[in-house]
């Protein structure tokens, strides 16, 4: 019954932290029984128990109850393979959600070489704008995990081919988290390829992508100053 399985998703975090607490005598208890319940449901047939299980997975991972090594071995690959080009639609869409939420919280080294290459191919997904447009949105936070030189050398021509996109809501979502992939990169790229970048955003011919340019385009502008002769900078609240 899909409602008992999303009923226990719901309260898989307190038991975790419950064995948590609870780890002198109970050492194994969540990663070998529990942690294996929420990557199985990632891929549940049941809609409610998938949101679930997300939002458990993404507790988990906020209060650290997932130890490095499972992320690594069992949380990731089962995302790997949920993204896989031959994935069902809707369960892709979720998994590429859940990969770029979990990389500031798993931080650098992970996402650099479990998340990254797989986002990267995602970005480029021809049959699926959904997945386009989840990459789009999260872009930023993704170069803000990975840094200045992934960024430049493996995430930009992707950045330039989602603002170029033939879907107005990918290049939207574009205009929208530019400061923080501004902010990822060098002085030089800024000024070289970017303002070029911003400047076709503000010409788009959809007024939604345009908007969403304009709003974005003094804190764009910001990311120009020099902190130390100006002692402004600008900062992601």
């Amino acid at each position: 019954e899909p409602t008992v399985r999303a009923e226990l998703m719901e309260q898989l975090p307190r038991l975790a932290m419950f064995c948590q607490e609870n780890r002198p005598s109970i050492p194994y208890a969540f990663s070998k029984y529990l942690l294996p319940i929420v990557v199985r449901y990632l891929a549940d047939q049941n809609n409610q128990v998938r949101k679930t299980s997300h939002a458990a997975l993404l507790v988990l991972l906020e209060q650290e109850l997932i130890e490095r090594y499972d992320v690594e071995t069992k949380v990731c690959p089962v995302l790997i393979d949920l993204t896989a080009p031959d994935s069902n639609d809707d369960v892709k869409t979720e998994a590429v959600a859940i990969m770029c939420k979990m990389a500031c919280m798993v931080g650098r080294d992970i996402t650099e070489r479990l998340v990254l290459p797989r986002f990267c191919e995602m970005c480029c997904d021809c049959r699926m704008f959904h997945v386009r447009k989840v990459c789009a949105a999260n872009f930023g936070d993704i170069c803000s995990v990975v840094g200045q030189q992934a960024t430049e050398e493996m995430l930009l021509p992707r950045f330039f081919q989602l603002c170029s996109d033939n879907v107005w809501g990918v290049r939207k979502a574009c205009a929208e988290c530019f400061t923080a992939v501004s902010c990822a990169t060098s002085q030089e790229v800024r000024r070289t390829k970017l303002s070029t970048l911003f400047i076709n955003l503000i010409s788009d011919p959809s007024r939604w992508v345009r908007q969403a340019a304009f709003q974005s385009l003094g804190p764009f502008i910001s990311t120009f100053a020099n902190p130390s002769s100006s002692g402004q900078y600008f900062k992601e609240e």
